[in-house]
């Protein structure tokens, strides 16, 4: 447990030492912002990841993802969104049992291959106290992936997806039978950059 609480303090480090890049576009975008949530384990730091519900009217229905969601406007900006969107979708009060690490780098929005109007913001935390996650009607189940498995280059793989009748190949990784691609495979990439931009200030 001790070494997976210092990778943890190694994560707040690189997140402190790597201002988030921002997201520039012409017109001013919608928001939204998602939790990227770690907790210290006795084997290892681990992810939370959400499955998505099946939902017509969702362009990531049924997809994984991490908990989050859109800004509204009674929201305080985006740090009071991912606070509201984690609780509601599985229960986990971030200011009670988890601290912020720092926010990493914002994304555009994509989906069924083009690009939206939309930035999303995502932001760091390590739960503190063991807390169970309790999934709404918007979460069909919660996976949590070791660090060690999605830092370890071997375990990307390529999927083929079928988008208006043409074929892409895009990295992913598949753990549990379970597929973890596009903006969240992005935002775990970024995740892991930051933590290589220490390692380099090391040498």
């Amino acid at each position: 447990m001790e070494e997976s609480r210092r990778k943890l303090d190694v994560v707040a480090r690189a997140i402190a030492q790597r201002p988030a890049k921002q997201v520039s576009l012409p017109e001013e975008p919608s928001r939204a912002a998602v939790g990227v949530v770690l907790e210290a384990r006795p084997d290892d730091v681990h992810v939370l990841f959400i499955h998505r519900a099946e939902h017509p009217a969702d362009p990531w229905s049924g997809h994984m993802g991490f908990p989050g969601g859109r800004l509204d406007p009674g929201d305080p900006g985006v740090y009071g969104t991912v606070l509201r969107e984690v609780y509601e979708e599985i229960g986990i009060d971030l200011g009670r049992h988890a601290r912020l690490l720092g926010p990493i780098d914002e994304v555009q929005g994509v989906a069924r291959g083009r690009h939206l109007p939309l930035v999303i913001s995502p932001f760091v935390f390590a739960l503190e106290s063991p807390v169970e996650p309790r999934p709404n009607h918007e979460v069909q189940s919660v996976l949590w992936v070791p660090l060690s498995f999605l830092a370890e280059p071997r375990n990307e793989s390529i999927v083929e997806y079928f988008i208006d009748g043409q074929t892409m190949r895009l990295p992913a990784y598949i753990y549990r039978d379970r597929t973890i691609w596009g903006l969240t495979f992005r935002m775990i990439r970024s995740f892991l950059e930051t933590m290589a931009a220490l390692e380099e200030r090391r040498v």
